[in-house]
């Protein structure tokens, strides 16, 4: 029993450092592969058409999986039925060549399965193109679909076998190779027939597309996650159009501008322009037409420098009862200065002889000096000021 504990223990020790979710990451892990399914939209497909088959790998009666890209497929008899694509998407493709019967084949690491297919000698009556009528901007594409009914009243996904067509075909071109069957690409302005054809006597459908001016699929702004250091300064943000036929346009002006976080950084609506409030980051966006773009604004607050206060006049010198401003001047490691005299705390050693205001204002009172002293910060300056009798 211990043994069996701890070899156990051991098993669960290597599939969680090998990162093991429970999930086969090959065709054997933990299960062999043991039948195959083969399945497809009908067993009989007109003549001159092709359908897609379906491989599902039963893995030790534990899971399903879709192995059908990872089969080799064949047919019995190709003068019938046949696989004319080696590569994805089309390599489960069969193409009907002339009426009868066939057995297809799907083979995995060595099993396989097979798969009766018929095919009918009915003729195509009808084409139509789903969507009837679509439109889309210049530089877009739009996918159109096209089914054929048959003379034994059966329809059929001709997307891949019909032969893709547009008239004029100045305004959009439509694909006919084998991996974009039917996909249209908008070029120019204007409108155009979308047309599918498929029969030996051919049969058409036809669609109708409007291909309107380049719109606007994304926004852009920049400068992309700046940084600014200080407050009350200015950032000049530009917002630029991207369009679906890869042209870009400045819309600065023309949008709506916001700031998620104003207490960080505020925003004129109508502008660019952002102003620093306070350190911490916002996110800046713009908006035209119900398309946003959008960046980060960090603001951060300058340190002072050392010795980064100033006071002036440095030797101040007044009469009793007479007053002097004082000023201080703040210097920051990124050389900024800033004037924050009302912002300190304002002391003086010998107030009888010179008092001072929280605005830094000196009033004279006896003769004799006194120390005046203003912090901020962290850090203080101090100034010693002579009052005289006159």
């Amino acid at each position: 029993m211990i043994n069996r504990f701890w070899s156990g223990l051991l098993t669960v020790l290597l599939l969680a450092g090998c990162g093991w979710d429970g999930t086969p990451t090959r065709p054997n892990d933990f299960a062999q592969l043991t039948s195959i399914t083969i399945s497809a939209v009908s067993a009989t497909i007109a003549n001159g058409t092709s359908a897609k088959l379906v491989a599902t790998g039963h893995f030790s009666g534990q899971f399903d999986r879709d192995v059908t890209d990872r089969a080799v497929w064949s047919s019995a008899s190709p003068a019938v039925a046949d696989f004319r694509y080696s590569a994805a998407p089309n390599k489960n493709r069969v193409t009907a060549v002339t009426p009868g019967t066939t057995v297809v084949t799907a083979t995995v690491d060595g099993v396989s399965a097979t798969y009766v297919l018929t095919v009918s000698s009915a003729t195509v009556q009808a084409v139509t193109i789903t969507p009837a009528t679509a439109s889309i901007p210049v530089g877009m594409t739009t996918q159109f679909a096209a089914t054929g009914s048959f003379s034994d009243a059966t329809t059929q996904d001709l997307t891949f076998d019909a032969v893709w067509s547009s008239t004029p075909g100045t305004f959009a071109t439509v694909s006919n190779i084998s991996v974009s069957k039917g996909l249209a690409s908008a070029t120019a302005v204007g409108n155009e027939s979308v047309v599918a054809t498929f029969g030996a006597a051919p049969v058409s459908g036809t669609a109708s597309l409007a291909v309107s001016a380049p719109a606007m699929q994304s926004i852009t702004v920049s400068p992309a996650n700046s940084t600014v250091s200080g407050l009350s300064k200015t950032v000049t943000f530009t917002a630029t159009g991207n369009y679906s036929d890869g042209t870009t346009s400045d819309i600065t002006g023309q949008a709506t501008w916001a700031s998620t976080k104003p207490g960080f950084a505020t925003i004129v609506a109508g502008s660019g322009v952002a102003t620093t409030v306070a350190a911490g980051t916002t996110s800046i966006s713009a908006t035209l037409n119900g398309i946003s773009g959008s960046t980060n604004l960090t603001v951060t607050v300058p340190v002072l420098d050392t010795n980064g206060l100033q006071i002036t006049p440095a030797s101040p010198s007044m009469s009793v009862g007479a007053t002097q401003q004082l000023t201080v001047m703040a210097t920051y490691t990124d050389s900024s200065s800033k004037d924050v005299t009302s912002s300190c705390v304002w002391t003086s050693s010998a107030p009888s002889n010179a008092s001072v205001s929280a605005t830094g204002l000196v009033t004279g009172g006896i003769a004799g000096t006194t120390v005046i002293t203003a912090a901020y910060g962290g850090q203080f300056t101090a100034v010693t000021v002579t009052v005289t009798v006159h």
